[in-house]
């Protein structure tokens, strides 16, 4: 199987590593089939991507299965256990996300390596009805799946976890093919961010600064440094998380442009004309009925805004847009409300253009 690094050989009738491929007949195939383990519509920051079509949302989707084993697995319920989802094959999720004017599907949730057999074909799809495509993946990859899906997907977002005695003790994983990955999909010149989730007492900021070194190396420029909220054996780990990651992101930023540490920023558009407030936010995630009645996402200039946004237009909306602290008293939330089907913006004291 080349679906992810580990490359297992899978004797007939055996499982590989991650339990959803099988040898059936000398053919190596998915459990799965079409059936989902998650679907659901969320903002695109929360995978987080801040940017790449920035005030959108996507449609998330997830089978299951995962090539790592961390201890500290926020998805262990669909990531390490098969559930038997509904089906829903790759037009009807096209189909869906068109639907609700959504401009892109992503990947998530698990590990979308160890499901490529219907990954792809929702790919190829989504692309040909003029649709984006993000994967949110631990970047495992084997080298022959890597150059089957950058063709196909336009925006990564790749988990950095640690360094290599992290990856071996706590993933039981390795790290250099997610290095060698990274490095190749920054060269590619694919939109990639890349998140570390910081763990008080593994997460030191010696560790962090070499992280940081290794991504400027690669040429990654949007770093997302996270809060631990682990399960089971780790729930202490986050009551302690808050320190971690204010205490080792003070300064790790060398070649990294843009690094961000909360799940609610406001950027600036480092364009010339006239500055351009975002308030990105996570948010929760939606079901179809309360999507509905989210302001559509509109094509052109205006894209990744909501049509409702009385911001001027901006060329830029596309391109890296660096936090700025002073920017939340003019966008904060006395500037911009919650509604119940996602993020409305009200009007902003920056001129208009």
């Amino acid at each position: 199987c080349d679906f992810c690094f580990r490359q297992c050989e899978i004797p007939p009738s055996g499982r590989g590593w991650c339990a959803v491929r099988v040898n059936r007949g000398g053919a190596i195939r998915s459990l799965q089939g079409h059936r989902l383990a998650a679907l659901a519509i969320d903002p695109v920051e929360k995978k987080p991507l801040h940017h790449f079509l920035p005030g959108s949302l996507t449609l998330s989707l997830a089978q299951c299965g995962c090539s790592f084993d961390c201890d500290f697995c926020q998805n262990a319920d669909i990531a390490k256990a098969l559930v038997a989802g509904e089906e829903a094959s790759p037009p009807s999720i096209v189909t869906l996300a068109l639907e609700k004017d959504l401009p892109s599907i992503s990947f998530t949730y698990t590990e979308p390596l160890v499901w490529q057999d219907y990954m792809i074909p929702v790919a190829e799809a989504a692309h040909e009805a003029g649709l984006r495509t993000v994967m949110v993946t631990n970047g495992a990859f084997s080298p022959a799946s890597l150059e089957r899906l950058l063709p196909l997907i336009d925006a990564y977002n790749i988990d950095l976890k640690g360094d290599e005695d992290f990856y071996r003790n706590v993933c039981h994983a390795s790290m250099a093919p997610v290095l060698d990955a990274i490095g190749r999909i920054a060269a590619h010149g694919a939109h990639l961010e890349v998140t570390t989730m910081l763990i008080e007492g593994i997460h030191d900021e010696a560790m962090v600064r070499r992280l940081s070194g290794l991504l400027e190396e690669a040429g990654v420029k949007v770093w997302h440094l996270t809060r631990s909220s682990p399960d089971g054996a780790w729930q202490d780990a986050r009551r302690r998380a808050r320190s971690a990651s204010t205490g080792s992101t003070q300064s790790p930023q060398r070649g990294t442009s843009h690094i961000y540490t909360r799940v609610i920023q406001c950027t600036l558009c480092p364009c010339a004309a006239p500055a351009v407030a975002r308030c990105l936010s996570t948010g929760a995630s939606m079901d179809a009925a309360q999507s509905a009645t989210r302001p559509s996402m509109e094509s052109g200039p205006r894209r990744g805004r909501a049509a409702r946004c009385l911001l001027p237009a901006c060329p830029h909306l596309m391109a890296e847009v660096p936090p700025s602290p002073g920017l939340r008293r003019a966008c904060g939330p006395r500037r911009c409300a919650r509604s119940r089907a996602g993020l409305r913006f009200r009007r902003s004291r920056f001129p208009a253009r």
